[in-house]
């Protein structure tokens, strides 16, 4: 028991040492700052990286959405509202609208065809909304039938109009593509 004692009171007196040493020389003070002071330095190398990295993929990105409309070119003087969403998972995500949808439904995005590509009905339209161009997509991307339907839109000023979109389905290399036609109707009586 004796030892215990001995070993207990020599660790207390080695612990009171070390506690007035380390208080002496404010050790708490100053270890914790360099801690700190060094893992902020790291994080903004980090940080500083990824800044760079986010840069580099928004040219990229640019880069590929300027590349997306010169591939549908073809469509960039079509009259009648066209626009091409490709599948990914169970999503289909916005590429392409041509001046004509964006004359027509650019109101959900502010007119701006770049700030939509590569967002999905999701992220304007209502979840319920949604839900029905989603299914409609995937009937036409998984069976490859050209398919009408008739739907009700809202032009910029909230008023109804009864559209017929034409949607198909196209295979480019490994990418199922749906493409999209609006075909105008009558206004909607309520």
């Amino acid at each position: 028991m004796e030892i215990i004692h001995k070993n207990i009171k020599r660790k207390r007196k080695w612990y009171a040492v070390f506690f007035k040493f380390c208080k002496k020389h404010k050790l708490f003070t100053y270890i914790p700052i360099a801690i700190l002071t060094l893992s902020a330095y790291n994080l903004r190398i980090k940080n500083e990286g990824l800044v760079e990295r986010i840069a580099r993929l928004e040219t990229i990105n640019e880069a590929l959405v300027s590349n997306m409309i010169l591939y549908n070119r073809n469509f960039e003087t079509f009259p009648m509202p066209i626009f091409q969403k490709l599948k990914r998972g169970d999503y289909f995500i916005a590429q392409y609208f041509n001046p004509a949808y964006v004359k027509l439904m650019g109101h959900n995005f502010g007119y701006n065809r770049y700030k939509y590509i590569g967002k999905t009905d999701y992220d304007y339209l209502p979840k319920s909304v949604a839900d029905v161009y989603r299914n409609y997509d995937i009937s036409v991307a998984f069976t490859g039938i050209p398919m009408k339907m008739k739907v009700a839109i809202k032009d910029s000023i909230g008023k109804p109009i009864k559209v017929e979109v034409m949607k198909w389905r196209h295979i480019r290399e490994r990418d199922t593509l749906v493409y999209g036609m609006i075909i105008l109707g009558s206004p909607m009586q309520l």
